[in-house]
């Protein structure tokens, strides 16, 4: 039986590194500038008769061209 008395011995463990604190977002950075751009570009391109059309061009019967309507 040991000395209730005694400090028990304590092992020092080594303080985990820190991660590097996380980039605040900017508006003026690369990655926000780019994200504006390609939202624009999607929004610019589901305008008109394009924003109508509900099919993959792939699944199309038809080509609606002149020709396919038979005026050629």
């Amino acid at each position: 039986m040991g000395n209730p008395f005694s400090s028990p011995t304590v092992v020092q463990q080594a303080a985990p590194t820190p991660k590097p604190p996380a980039t605040m977002p900017d508006v003026d950075s690369e990655g926000v500038r780019e994200a504006r751009r390609k939202a624009q570009l999607d929004i610019m391109g589901r305008a008109g008769r394009q924003s109508t059309i509900l099919t993959a061009p792939k699944d199309r019967l038809a080509d609606y061209t002149s020709r396919a309507l038979g005026a050629g």
